[in-house]
């Protein structure tokens, strides 16, 4: 599986962005109000980044203990991971990362809306906190996701020599 590319999580948060300003806006025109991010939003989002920290801190020592075996040889190679864990790990994360990314460009709209209204509400912080959590979310779902992509110890070039030979 590939990584999440960074242009993605700017390609999803962008179009949210956009869907974040101008749906409020015709909400508003038509005698609505602007949504107002609650207060579970605001707990929930950063909420799951940290779970999904939590929940990574196998995969953080797994790599840790590769590392330094990689510096020491005489070190004992450390036991391997599940691979179905490792594999549904980077799979939460990069649905995580994504879901983060359109939360961020969604309260990111509302926000540019609400500070570019002639009265700015007092609920704007209520939404700003939403972007921050939203935010926090997105950057913990990238680190679990960069954190599990298997090392790179220069056999894969060498075996590619081999077979073109």
């Amino acid at each position: 599986m590939k990584p999440t590319k960074i242009m993605t999580l700017i390609g999803w948060a962008v179009s949210a962005t956009t869907a974040g300003y101008l749906l409020p806006k015709l909400l508003v025109n038509s005698g609505g109000a602007i949504p107002i991010s609650p207060w579970n939003i605001i707990i929930t989002l950063p909420l799951i980044g940290i779970v999904l920290i939590v929940v990574a801190i196998p995969m953080f020592k797994y790599r840790k203990a590769l590392i330094s075996r990689a510096k020491d040889a005489a070190k004992p190679r450390p036991m391997p991971m599940n691979p179905f864990f490792a594999v549904r790990l980077v799979l939460l994360a990069k649905a995580i990362s994504i879901s983060g990314a359109i939360f961020s460009g969604w309260h990111l709209g509302v926000v540019w809306l609400q500070l570019t209204s002639p009265v700015v509400p007092s609920s704007t912080l209520q939404n700003v906190l939403g972007l921050i959590g939203a935010l926090l979310m997105t950057i913990c779902a990238i680190i679990v996701e960069r954190i599990c992509r298997i090392p790179d110890d220069g056999t894969a070039t060498a075996n590619l020599e081999l077979q073109v030979d």
